[in-house]
């Protein structure tokens, strides 16, 4: 009976770390994404939110959108419950005509003393490292905006059946302009040696 218990216990401790959550990083999250927007709820409802837009990163512009909340689970928390006036940078997908945020936590980030802090990345330069990294708000959409000028991502990361690549959507000059604007997009442009990368025909 013992043996029968602690071989639960095992089977039940194997499936806990299987079901750990595949994170993002944060040029996936970007490049796959259809809208990036800064604002704050507006309104709260029972899985969704309304969202005022100040700033559009990427995509349509609109005013008001409303956004389905991520089903948190262990591995995938929140940082609070949802609340009016909250500031946030959302990275979003549409699907089936709904706002969906992409990977969960990841692509809903909280801005804060006009900051915003990656939990998930760890900022390497060549003299430092520090981990969460923060930085000014004006740096990060000044970034994420010029990022999503000069590459998108195709296909679906992490399925190993059909890996996904980057297109260059830009030319190399608007690449390497994008690369030197600021510590932060040396970063992003650091990260992107990991994958493939095609051009398009505009890109030279």
């Amino acid at each position: 009976m013992k043996r029968l218990f602690f071989l639960l216990i095992i089977i039940s401790s194997a499936f806990r770390a299987e079901a750990k959550k595949m994170v993002y990083p944060l040029e996936v999250i970007a490049g796959s994404a259809d809208l990036i927007v800064i604002g704050e709820i507006s309104a709260v409802k029972n899985n969704s939110y309304s969202f005022k837009i100040r700033e559009t990163l990427k995509g349509k512009v609109y005013t008001t959108i409303s956004v389905n909340m991520f089903k948190e689970w262990t591995c995938d928390s929140r940082f609070g419950k949802p609340k009016k006036g909250e500031k946030l940078c959302l990275f979003l997908k549409n699907v089936n005509y709904n706002w969906e945020i992409i990977n969960g936590s990841s692509g809903e980030i909280q801005i804060s003393n006009n900051s915003i802090t990656l939990g998930n990345e760890e900022y390497k330069h060549i003299d430092y490292q520090f981990n969460p990294y923060t930085l000014p708000i004006t740096e990060f959409k000044n970034g994420i905006s010029a990022f999503c000028k000069c590459y998108k991502l195709i296909g679906e990361y992490g399925i190993y059946d059909k890996p996904s690549y980057f297109i260059q959507i830009a030319n190399n000059k608007q690449v390497a302009d994008f690369k030197k604007s600021s510590k932060f997009s040396a970063w992003l442009f650091q990260k992107m040696s990991i994958y493939t990368i095609k051009k398009n025909k505009i890109a030279g």
